[in-house]
């Protein structure tokens, strides 16, 4: 199984502020729907909570330290390699965030999809660095958002060693 990690981030690997993401780029939002569709998605409860509601097309699975935590058309875990089990006849599963889910699923990743924003937002919710010693770029082209005037990268990463 393919453990990708998707984002979406500023120059300074700001993902979120206040459980929401500091801008609205409709091309971003729509790569992002293209290319998890029909595959799980792994989501921590505030990112979940920031949603509203499950993504259509994609089995919705929160991770939460919280046993009693349940939300209508989502799977509910609380540790991880359950949640892999879970998957395991799946290709590829998505993290979706937020800062602690991909911290933890980081080290195991094999794919990274990051979408670089050439701006500085404010925020406070943060990518956590990212050792780019230990990936390769096997994609990358860049954006530009006509209706927001916004540059952007998408940039696919994959485990060097792999």
């Amino acid at each position: 199984m393919r453990i990708s990690i998707i984002v979406a981030m500023d120059k300074n690997n700001l993902i979120g502020a206040s459980n929401q993401i500091p801008w609205h780029i409709p091309g971003e939002l729509k790569k992002f729907r293209e290319i998890t569709m029909g595959k799980p998605i792994i989501m921590g409860r505030k990112t979940h909570e920031s949603i509203g509601k499950p993504l259509d097309g994609r089995v919705n699975i929160v991770l939460s330290k919280n046993e009693e935590i349940s939300f209508e058309g989502v799977q509910c875990f609380t540790n991880l390699e359950d949640v892999f089990s879970s998957l395991k006849s799946e290709k590829e599963v998505f993290i979706i965030g937020g800062s602690q889910i991909y911290e933890i699923t980081l080290p195991i990743a094999n794919r990274l999809y990051i979408t670089l924003i050439n701006r500085e937002y404010l925020g406070d919710t943060w990518f956590p660095k990212i050792d780019f010693s230990e990936w390769k770029i096997t994609e990358k082209n860049k954006v530009m958002e006509m209706t927001t005037q916004t540059e952007y990268s998408n940039i696919v990463y994959d485990r060097a060693n792999e």
